[in-house]
């Protein structure tokens, strides 16, 4: 038996007006082929566990392609149209298939579609026919849709956040393509979507909270007979689009009944956490600083959520770099910054050469603008790195020109490309030590979490971005209404769409 496997994924925040082209995907990976086992079997990846289930089931895994773009704004059709298109020349090219596995993220928006996701099952349905069967992975973040569930066998989506469980979701994937191709399962999937978005910064499963129990009660579902895959898609909130909001999916093997079952009953379960996830704590900048200083020993993360870059914001705010500035502390304190521009004038200038730089500000000049910042460059050059934490481990980020420029015990570290920040192998990578320092600043939501569990604290700050978590404060247009939290008296009523099954 032959499987093809790929990887297509962007996570698009719709309120950043800079688009992502094909360069995006390069900057972060793209191969085709057996490239692509050679670039990401061994990490913490949905490829590679799809390559470790499909082998050891004695099926060949067959490699299309494999890209991922770092999280920004609408993706470029020109681009989208190319990837799918090379897509689907491999799976055609690619002889006879028993199955195609694919790994999404399922919140990419083109510039003329609301679920380009969808469309590329769609393309790939349309492609192989109706007999054979396509699974997608996806992440806990997506805004599922009804084409997705309509074009495919089965979705099955992460459970954690920050995400860690990558290659244990290819491999549940995996788990339910081996199930239909060498034992005869019929995948029936129950799809719901509710009219509800939450900030990102509640999606924690290891902590206490609405979103831990939801996930238990997915993993609970799990042990049942007969129940291929059981998930809740927490959606990320910064997308302004139709069809827009959490989603629960259920697949069990030829029991349409009672996967629309216990899809509404996690539909209805979501409902009711909806307070539960309003219930946030942002900090003030300033006061943040203050608190983070006053600790006996560091460090204390300091999360600058509106400005993430896993979310899709450019990186380049600087409301926390003027106000690490401003406070000047006493001991260390790593912030991060993206702008290319500074980062060659630092270079230029060399290490141990004082410098004068307008930083940041440059993409996002809705919420931000450039710092004047003056200090010493103490390192520059090109620099990367790979993910030692959970989350994405042993995958690689390219930072791309880079340099800190220290001004007293404030180092900033200045890249050109959007990087994920939320791994202290970041601030290693330019000569940091964030153990050493008392004050790290992360781009992050949630993800951090699983790079720093040696932070002494960590506090999520109400700072200024495309990315924020005040949802009912970002310039809504097109989602459907009534959605909560913008319509916080409206209703809901499940209504499922069943897929699949002899029932």
């Amino acid at each position: 038996m032959r499987v093809a496997i790929a990887e297509l994924k962007q996570e698009t925040n719709t309120f950043v007006p800079r688009p992502t082209t094909m360069a995006d995907f390069e900057t972060w990976h793209y191969w085709t082929g057996p490239a692509l086992i050679e670039g990401l079997g061994g990490t913490n990846s949905e490829i590679d566990g799809f390559l470790r289930v499909l082998t050891d089931a004695g099926i060949e895994p067959v490699p299309i392609l494999a890209t991922f773009a770092m999280s920004g704004g609408k993706v470029e059709d020109a681009t989208y149209n190319q990837l799918l298109g090379e897509l689907l020349d491999g799976i055609a090219n690619a002889g006879k298939l028993d199955g195609v596995l694919i790994a999404l993220h399922g919140a990419m928006v083109t510039e003329s579609d609301d679920s380009p996701d969808a469309n590329t099952l769609g393309a790939i349905r349309e492609l192989v026919g109706p007999d054979i069967p396509v699974v997608a992975t996806y992440d806990l973040h997506a805004n599922l849709t009804a084409r997705m569930a309509e074009y495919a066998d089965a979705l099955v989506g992460f459970k954690t956040s920050p995400h860690i469980d990558q290659r244990d979701t290819g491999e549940r994937g995996a788990r339910v393509m081996t199930a239909i191709v060498q034992q005869g399962a019929k995948p029936a999937m129950a799809f719901v979507k509710i009219p509800m978005v939450v900030p990102a910064s509640t999606h924690i499963h290891h902590l206490p909270g609405p979103f831990k129990r939801l996930q238990d009660a997915t993993k609970e579902l799990e042990t049942h007979p007969g129940v291929l895959s059981a998930n809740v898609a927490a959606v990320q909130p910064w997308l302004d689009i139709d069809e827009m909001g959490f989603a629960t999916v259920v697949v069990t093997d030829d029991d349409p009944k009672r996967a629309r079952t216990l899809a509404c009953d996690l539909a209805n379960a979501c409902w009711h956490e909806r307070d539960a996830f309003m219930e946030i704590e942002l900090v003030p900048i300033a006061e943040a600083i203050r608190l983070a200083l006053a600790e006996p020993s560091g460090p204390v993360v300091l999360s600058d959520c509106a400005d993430g870059t896993g979310a899709g914001s450019p990186g380049d705010a600087t409301a926390v770099v003027a106000a690490l500035l401003e406070a000047n502390p006493e001991k260390p304190a790593l912030v991060f910054v993206r702008d290319a521009e500074s980062a060659e004038a630092a270079i230029a200038a060399g290490v141990g050469a004082t410098v004068k730089l307008m930083v940041g500000g440059k993409l996002d000049n809705i919420f931000n603008q450039p710092v004047e910042l003056t200090g010493t460059v103490d390192f520059a050059g090109p620099a990367s790195f790979r993910f030692g934490g959970e989350g994405y481990t042993g995958v690689a980020q390219d930072m791309g020109p880079s340099a800190v420029v220290r001004a007293g015990n404030v180092h900033v570290l200045i890249v050109s490309n959007s990087v994920m920040t939320v791994d202290p192998e970041l601030y290693r990578a330019a000569g940091l030590e964030p153990k050493d320092a008392q004050i790290v600043v992360v781009k992050s939501a949630i993800q951090f979490r699983a790079g720093y569990p040696f932070a002494r604290r960590s506090i999520m700050l109400d700072s200024p971005g495309m990315s924020s978590d005040h949802i009912v404060a970002l310039p809504w247009d097109k989602v459907p209404r009534p959605i909560f939290p913008l319509d916080p008296e409206m209703t809901f009523t499940c209504n499922p769409i069943v897929s699949g099954g002899a029932g």
